[in-house]
């Protein structure tokens, strides 16, 4: 019982990242868009990310695996 509850919550991690992924792709990177979303009609409108706080971690998490993607070209 136990390890379907730690399977149910990795599930539930992974699913949840996977939204903010999409919506930090949908704005361009720009996690304070995700905030201010007015399409109503996306299907993950109503799971968007209502903070911040999880996105920032995400993010981190992305430049330290990818960080060629993430370099400011001058």
């Amino acid at each position: 019982m136990k390890t379907q509850k730690i399977a149910l919550k990795k599930e539930m991690k992974s699913l949840r990242q996977s939204i903010f992924m999409k919506c930090l792709d949908c704005t361009c990177c720009q996690s304070k868009e995700i905030l201010l979303c007015e399409i109503p009609g996306c299907p993950l409108w109503n799971l968007r990310p209502k903070k911040l706080e999880g996105l920032y971690v995400l993010i981190e998490k992305l430049k330290q695996k990818n960080p060629d993607l993430y370099v400011v070209k001058k």
